[in-house]
């Protein structure tokens, strides 16, 4: 993924609410969110090049994305392991700081760089790999946007664009948090939630900040070999204990959100 956007315990009943784009090469293959364990029941996308994913939940109400950040120039990839094989070891945990402790075992230099969201109802963490080591960075409650942009402490005029659309449909959410996230039943069959809707806009935009901007500087991506390839929304009902997964197969201006899943929480 290249733009994910957290809401952290931000709304009552609603702990955790995702919204990601996942940017890569179109020649990449990967296959839609589908089971990926039994024991624990993992929930994700699959890479179907190295066999990781680049984001999921488990039965235990932990999620996990994985942002690889943008390098500025060429660098041997050869010995490197795939960070959508860390995204889903960490999956294997049962909350996130059993994680954090298995990420903190890790090799910095084993990875390209990448930014690392562990979090589940209680806490939420972001790891990224600088140099020789690997940082981890616990996250108060509220809105918080990654990016491929940097590690994940600095600004990027994407992330800025990515956070004021999301504070804006925080502000949304916040007049009634049930009636924004919860699906609204029609005579056949539920419909999606507002927050589908409003969070796939968001992700849909195709904003560029000055005169020949690079492609990659928006949040929907429509570069030559490169671009956002698909885009998710992941909401963990508290009351409920579950997680509700959408899913749109391409880039979120062209393609629809519909629903993949509903993995309830133990």
């Amino acid at each position: 993924m290249c733009t994910l956007s957290l809401y952290f315990r931000e709304f009552a009943d609603y702990p955790l609410a995702v919204a990601a784009n996942r940017d890569e090469y179109y020649a990449r293959p990967s296959a839609a969110p589908q089971i990926l364990s039994e024991r624990p029941l993992i929930f994700g996308g699959r890479d179907l090049q190295a066999g990781g994913t680049w984001l999921g939940v488990n039965e235990h109400g932990l999620l996990v994305g994985i942002l690889n950040r943008r390098l500025d120039g060429a660098k041997d990839r050869s010995d490197k392991r795939s960070r959508g094989l860390l995204c889903r070891e960490m999956l294997n945990a049962l909350d996130p700081s059993q994680a954090v402790a298995i990420l903190r075992g890790e090799r910095a230099s084993a990875y390209l760089p990448f930014n690392l969201l562990i979090a589940n109802a209680e806490n939420a963490y972001v790891g990224y790999n600088e140099a020789d080591s690997i940082e981890v960075v616990p996250l108060d409650h509220g809105l918080h946007v990654l990016s491929n942009t940097s590690v994940f402490d600095p600004r990027s005029e994407k992330m800025d664009t990515a956070y004021g659309l999301f504070l804006a449909a925080a502000e949304r959410a916040r007049e009634d948090p049930d009636l924004f996230f919860r699906e609204r039943a029609s005579p056949n069959r539920a419909g999606s939630p507002p927050c589908v809707t409003t969070f796939g806009q968001a992700l849909a935009s195709h904003r560029l900040h000055g005169a020949g901007g690079d492609p990659r500087g928006a949040i929907c991506v429509h570069a030559d070999h490169y671009g956002t390839v698909s885009s998710s929304i992941i909401v963990l009902a508290g009351a409920e204990k579950r997680f509700d997964y959408y899913h749109a197969p391409g880039a979120p201006c062209r393609s629809s959100f519909g629903k993949c899943a509903s993995l309830d929480v133990r």
